[in-house]
C-alpha cells in the first residue's frame, strides 16, 4: 500500500462522521483489562455502605451517603478511631463529603443488579467511558468542523493513559458520569450559540447542573464555557460572556445547596474545600498545578507527586516549571495566531484550577485532557504543515517537542492504557502487599497491632475487606506509625513501646488524609483508644509528632494482641523488642517491587 493511499485511509477515517463511536469503541477496547482489576480502596468503603450489612452500619451510613467519608462528628470519628477504621491521628473534626447524587444512582443500579461481581461493574464504569469519549469527540467535530485536528484531537482524549486510572477504579466513575453531562453541556452551548437553537440554551444548563451533581468535578465545564465566552463565542467576547449567566446561576444553585445539605471539606490533607478554605487552597494551587500538568503533558504520572517530599519535591516542581516553559515557548507563535488554540489552553489551565484542590493524581486529568488534546492537534498540525515561523532556532525546538510529544501520547499512553486500566494502583502483585494479611488463626477477642505500614489508609481498610468477605474480623485494628522511610521502636517496660519514624509522622500525603497540617498536635497530647493509650512525646521541626509513645493495657506478650509489621515484601508477625531494647525495621522499596516467586519462575 502506497504512502499516498495509507495517507487517504488515514484522513477518510479522522474526518468520518461515525468518529465518535469508533474512537468510543477503541477507547472501550483498550481499557478492557479493568475488567479484572476488582475493588479496592473506597470500593470496599461503598460496598460496605451499599450491602447494608456492616456490624458498623449505623457509623457508616446510608446508601445515598456513600461519598460521605468523615461527617465532622466528633463522636462518630472517635467511635471509627476505636474499631480501627481510622488510626489514632485522626482530627475528630475532620469532614470529608462530597455531593455526587447522580453518581450514587450509578452505583445503586450495579448492587440492585450485580452485587457480588465486580467485573459487570466495571463493564458498568466502561460504558460511562465510551460516552464521555463520544461525547468529547463530537465536542472536537463541532469546534474543528469535520477536519483531521478533530479526528485527531478525540483520538488523544481516547488512548489517553490517564483515563485507566479512573475506569479500573469503580470508585472513580463518579468523574466519567461528570465528563459525560459536561462536555455535553460544552456541546449544547456551541449549538446555541453556534445555531442558534433555543432547546439546546434551556439544556445547557441543565447538563452542567447534571455534571455538578455526578462529582464536584464537572465544575471544569465552566472552564470551557468561559474560554467560549472569551475566544470562540460567534457572536463576539462581550456577548459571549454576558451569555454565561444561566450557568453562573446555576453553580450559585448548586454551591448553595451543596453548603445547606453539609457536604464539604474541612481540616483534610488530601483534600481543601476552595469555596470555605480559599487562602489556603490557593496557596496548595500554587505546588500543585504545575505538577497536574507534568502528568498531562509528559510521560512522567502526576501521582508521583505522592510519594515525593522535600527537597526532591522541590526539584521536581522546578524540573515541572522548566518543561512547561519550554511547552510554552514552542506553542507561543500558534496560540498568537490562533484563537481556538487560546480557547483550549485557556480550557485546560482553567479546569486544572479546581482539581487542584487535593494532591495532583493522573485520575484529576480528565477535564484538563479535553483542552490538552485539542491544543496538542493544533500543534502537530501547526508544526509539521510548513506554516510555522522561520526562526531557526524555534523551528529545531518545536519539531524535537513535537515528535517527542508524539512518542508520549501516540505511543507510549496507548501501550500504557491497558496496563494502567487493569492496574490503576500498580502492579497487582506490589498492591497485594500493600494491604495487610493476617495469618490463618482465630481472630476472635483479638487486637491487631500494624507496627508501621507504607498507607494508613490501605491498612485500615482491612477490617471493611475481612467483613465483606465472610472472614472473622479483628475486634479492634491499631496501626501505629508509617513505614516510609523507617521507624526505630524501643520497649519502655512490659507494657509501652516508643515509636519514632525515620521522617517523622504525618510526612507523606496519603498519612495526611485523615488530619490537615493545621490541626496539629502539641508535646503531651495523649489519644486514649480502647487498650492503649497514645502520647506525644517529641516534635519535629516543623511541629509534627517525631516520637509517640503506645502504652498497652496489656503486656505486649498478651495473646489478645496479634502484632505484625512491613518490611517490603509484605507483612509479617513481629516481635516487641525486650524491655530496654530497641529494633528498626527499614522499608525496603526493592523487595517491595520485585516479582513473585512464581511470575519469576515463569509460573
Amino acid at each position: 500500500m502506497s504512502k499516498a493511499v495509507l495517507r487517504r485511509l488515514v484522513g477518510s477515517f479522522l474526518k468520518t462522521r461515525h468518529l465518535p463511536a469508533a474512537v468510543a469503541v477503541m477507547a472501550i477496547l483498550l481499557a478492557l483489562p479493568s475488567l479484572g482489576a476488582g475493588w479496592m480502596l473506597d470500593d470496599w468503603f461503598h460496598r460496605a455502605v451499599l450491602l447494608e450489612k456492616s456490624r458498623i452500619q449505623d457509623l457508616l451510613g446510608s446508601p445515598s451517603e456513600m461519598f460521605r467519608f468523615f461527617h465532622g462528628d466528633p463522636d462518630r470519628t472517635g467511635r471509627l478511631m476505636e474499631i480501627g477504621l481510622y488510626p489514632w491521628w485522626t482530627d475528630p473534626g475532620l469532614k470529608a463529603e462530597f455531593l455526587q447524587a447522580l453518581t450514587v444512582l450509578t452505583h445503586r443500579l450495579d448492587y440492585a443488579l450485580w452485587p457480588d461481581s465486580p467485573l459487570l461493574m466495571h463493564a458498568h464504569s466502561l460504558f460511562w467511558l465510551g460516552a464521555a469519549v463520544a461525547a468529547t469527540a463530537v465536542f472536537y467535530r463541532r469546534m474543528f468542523g469535520a477536519t483531521w485536528g478533530a479526528g485527531v484531537a478525540a483520538l488523544l482524549f481516547a488512548v489517553d493513559d490517564a483515563r485507566g486510572a479512573t475506569v479500573g477504579f469503580i470508585a472513580n466513575r463518579n468523574v466519567l458520569v461528570a465528563a459525560t453531562f459536561g462536555v455535553s453541556a460544552l456541546i449544547a452551548h456551541d449549538r446555541w450559540r453556534r445555531d442558534g437553537s433555543r432547546r439546546a440554551a434551556l439544556l445547557a444548563p441543565l447538563l452542567l447542573l447534571a455534571a455538578l451533581f455526578s462529582k464536584e468535578e464537572g465544575i471544569g465545564t465552566c472552564a470551557y464555557l468561559a474560554a467560549y465566552g472569551l475566544f470562540v463565542d460567534p457572536r463576539g467576547k462581550r456577548r459571549g460572556l454576558l451569555a454565561l449567566w444561566p450557568y453562573a446561576a446555576g453553580v450559585v444553585v448548586w454551591a448553595a445547596l451543596r453548603a445547606s445539605w453539609g457536604y464539604g471539606v474541612r481540616d483534610m490533607g488530601l483534600y481543601i474545600d476552595p469555596l470555605t478554605d480559599t487562602g489556603r487552597y490557593l496557596s496548595a494551587a500554587a505546588d500543585r498545578l504545575p505538577m497536574l500538568l507534568l502528568g498531562q503533558w509528559s510521560p512522567f504520572p502526576a501521582d508521583i507527586a505522592v510519594v515525593l517530599h522535600p527537597p526532591t519535591s522541590t526539584t521536581f516542581l522546578w524540573f515541572a516549571a522548566g518543561y512547561l516553559g519550554l511547552l510554552l515557548f514552542v506553542m507561543t507563535p500558534l496560540l498568537r495566531r490562533n484563537h481556538l488554540s487560546r480557547f483550549w489552553a485557556t480550557g485546560m489551565l482553567l479546569a486544572a484550577i479546581p482539581v487542584s484542590a487535593t494532591i495532583p493524581m493522573d485520575r484529576l486529568l480528565t477535564f484538563v485532557g479535553i483542552g490538552a488534546a485539542g491544543l496538542l492537534a493544533q500543534f502537530w498540525g501547526f508544526v509539521f504543515s510548513g506554516e510555522a515561523p522561520s526562526n531557526a532556532l524555534w523551528r529545531v525546538t518545536a519539531k524535537t517537542v513535537a515528535w517527542f510529544l508524539v512518542a508520549v501520547h501516540a505511543v507510549i499512553a496507548p501501550l500504557a492504557l491497558p496496563l494502567r486500566s487493569a492496574h490503576p494502583l500498580g502492579p497487582r502483585w506490589v498492591e497485594a502487599r500493600l494491604h495487610v494479611q493476617i495469618p490463618q488463626e482465630s481472630l476472635e477477642n483479638r487486637t491487631v497491632v500494624v507496627v508501621n505500614a507504607p498507607s494508613s489508609m490501605i491498612a485500615n481498610y482491612l477490617l471493611l475487606r475481612r467483613e465483606m468477605d465472610g472472614q472473622s474480623v479483628p475486634r479492634y485494628l491499631r496501626v501505629l506509625a508509617p513505614a516510609i522511610p523507617s521507624v526505630t521502636i524501643r520497649r519502655l517496660d512490659d507494657r509501652t513501646l516508643a515509636i519514632a519514624p525515620e521522617a517523622g509522622y504525618l510526612r507523606f500525603p496519603l498519612d495526611q488524609v485523615f488530619r490537615s497540617e493545621r490541626r496539629r498536635f502539641a508535646l503531651g497530647d495523649q489519644v486514649r483508644l480502647t487498650g492503649m493509650t497514645v502520647k506525644i512525646v517529641s516534635l519535629t521541626d516543623d511541629g509534627r509528632p517525631a516520637e509517640a509513645t503506645f502504652r498497652f493495657d496489656v503486656p505486649l506478650e498478651s495473646s489478645s494482641l496479634l502484632w505484625l509489621c512491613f518490611r517490603g515484601s509484605g507483612f509479617e508477625p513481629f516481635t516487641p523488642p525486650a524491655v530496654g531494647q530497641e529494633t528498626q525495621i527499614r522499608f525496603d522499596l526493592k523487595a517491595l517491587m520485585s516479582l513473585p516467586e512464581p511470575m519469576k519462575q515463569g509460573g
